[in-house]
């Protein structure tokens, strides 16, 4: 353990870990190409990280006096270590007192880590900076969906009007992709290198799992977990959360929220086999999911006469016969033209 404690004591190792951004990424790339005898031990801080939980216990007084105690008795011996890490901002100085350095970074990670992790982010957009030549975007208009590999071979199913933007190759220690929208991932097993999808301000790490994550809401994010197992944070806390399959996270930004309960499989995954799912859905919510699937624009004039929760599953089929279906249980009738279609509800 004392051979990776330079890492697991610097925050911005820990916030490359927990909140990874491009930045912090090409730092620590080029400081193993550096230090390519260190990989090991970063692998190794990473899992120890990635698996702490917050907020940590906190420690009593006894504790703090030992712990200060015993790194000031080692300082006296005057040991030192035989090679210094290059800050990631040349900026940030540097106490000149190494022993100071050493009591105060050793402090923060036995009292402090929990709160200054949670602030990293704290009140910060998590929009990740990305340049053209080292990232990809695959994206889908209304009525369109894709299917394709990432260079690790992982499957990724996007839905209709969303996105996924990822490396040319994973060539870091940990593979991140960025989802808008809703997409379905069959990720490739790599116990070395772990998957994280940043979805809104959600985080979802996997190793080889299949899951569902639905970004489509403003400020809710949806985790569906199908199998394996998969850990989701948020970047406003530090705390993790485990799904096991069949579980279903639900997060709520305003006020950041979180409710995990069990999920139907069709309603969630309907939408990869073409299958176009209503459940107790009103007016406004069908209109919208009619315009997406079909990639069309819906004017409505009149009302229904009673509050609409229609339901329904249509299987590969044509926007001709759901509209068709749908007016013979509703009582409207309509007119397509194009991309263009009109509703009226029958006085």
């Amino acid at each position: 353990m004392s051979q990776i404690n330079d890492l697991l004591e610097d925050l911005e190792f820990i916030r490359w870990v927990k909140y990874p951004d491009n930045e912090l990424a090409t730092f620590w790339k080029s400081w193993m190409d550096a230090n390519p005898d260190r990989i090991e031990d970063v692998k190794l801080a990473k899992e120890i990280v990635l698996g702490f939980r917050f907020p940590a216990p906190k420690p009593t007084d006894a504790t703090k006096k030992e712990v200060l105690t015993r790194i000031l008795r080692d300082g006296k011996e005057g040991t030192r270590p035989a090679t210094y890490r290059i800050p990631p901002f040349s900026q940030v100085s540097r106490p000149r007192t190494w022993q100071f350095s050493k009591v105060a970074a050793i402090l923060v990670s036995v009292i402090l880590l929990p709160l200054l992790i949670a602030n990293f982010t704290k009140d910060q957009n998590p929009v990740l900076e990305y340049t053209a030549a080292n990232w990809v975007t695959k994206e889908t208009n209304a009525g369109e969906k894709l299917s394709f590999r990432l260079p690790d071979q992982t499957i990724v199913w996007l839905n209709a009007g969303s996105s996924l933007t990822f490396p040319e190759s994973f060539d870091s220690t940990v593979r991140l992709v960025k989802l808008r929208g809703e997409g379905f991932f069959e990720v490739s097993e790599n116990a070395d290198l772990p998957f994280q999808v940043l979805s809104d301000s959600v985080i979802t790490t996997a190793l080889g799992t299949s899951f569902n994550i639905n970004a489509k809401g403003k400020g809710e994010v949806k985790v569906s977990l199908i199998t394996g197992k998969v850990a989701v944070s948020y970047q406003t806390d530090s705390k993790d959360y485990f799904l096991t399959p069949g579980q279903e996270l639900n997060y709520h930004k305003s006020g950041n929220k979180v409710n995990i309960q069990l999920f139907n499989d069709e309603l969630v995954l309907g939408w990869r086999f073409g299958k176009l799912i209503f459940k107790k859905s009103n007016l406004q919510e069908v209109k919208h999911k009619l315009e997406e699937w079909y990639g069309v624009e819906i004017s409505i004039s009149g009302a229904p006469r009673s509050h609409w929760r229609f339901n329904g599953i249509f299987e590969n089929q044509t926007l001709e016969n759901v509209l068709r279906s749908m007016s013979n249980i509703e009582n409207f009738r309509y007119k397509i033209e194009n991309k263009k279609v009109t509703i009226k509800f029958n006085p």
